[in-house]
């Protein structure tokens, strides 16, 4: 769609050029090989450059901050969800693009300071989370591994030996044997990384609802 404007835009800014060349040629008697001619061909061209430019720029500001007020409510729907819930799917990414970083030199003039750096916040902590929940992931999941390994590897003759001696247990285990089934029972401690979550999740500004996304909405022609 945004070609097809551009397209048209240049169609009618052509369109006029060849029509006041014609009214200057034909009506004010103005050779084409003539300084002056030239000089207001140049001028027309240049408007018109201008104008294409202008035009373009507004319309990557106003698809700019469609896209950052999309981002923005997925990243907040997500971290409310975990205030809710009390933990983060490892699949979905809060921060899945940033088109922040690349088009805040777009809302300089239109967002305080303190608007930009609040919209910068929510998407520098969202990145932090991500790479967090990431990481827990990684972690649960070799930790998972090893406890499966290690409920196959030992049995009952083995298991009070065998727990003296291994490293293989990492810090969020706990062992226990349990000897009336026979099995090598390997439970987590809880979650040791939850109060780093909370201490950002908890507390981050949310500002979905605000005068700030507000403006981002005007900009983007939705209000």
């Amino acid at each position: 769609m945004k070609k097809i404007n551009i397209f048209v835009r240049l169609i009618i800014i052509l369109i006029i050029s060849i029509f006041l060349l014609w009214l200057s040629f034909y009506f004010l008697s103005i050779k084409i090989d003539s300084n002056f001619f030239v000089a207001l061909s140049t001028l027309i061209v240049g408007f018109g450059a201008i104008y294409i430019y202008i035009t373009q720029r507004f319309d990557s500001k106003e698809d700019a901050a469609k896209i950052i007020i999309q981002e923005i409510r997925r990243a907040e729907d997500i971290i409310s969800d975990y205030k809710n819930t009390g933990s983060y799917q490892f699949a979905k990414k809060i921060i899945a693009t940033n088109s922040w970083n690349k088009n805040i030199h777009y809302f300089v003039d239109d967002l305080s300071p303190d608007e930009l750096d609040k919209i910068s916040d929510l998407y520098s902590n969202g990145e932090f989370l991500d790479s967090q929940i990431q990481l827990i992931a990684k972690i649960t999941l070799e930790d998972d591994i090893k406890r499966v390994s290690i409920q196959r590897e030992f049995n009952i003759d083995q298991q009070e030996e065998k727990i003296k001696s291994t490293n293989d247990l990492t810090i969020f285990d706990l062992v226990q044997i349990n000897k009336n089934s026979g099995k090598l029972q390997i439970e987590p401690v809880p979650a040791l990384w939850k109060p780093r979550l909370d201490q950002i999740s908890l507390t981050l500004t949310l500002i979905y609802h605000s005068t700030i996304v507000l403006k981002l909405k005007k900009i983007a022609g939705l209000e």
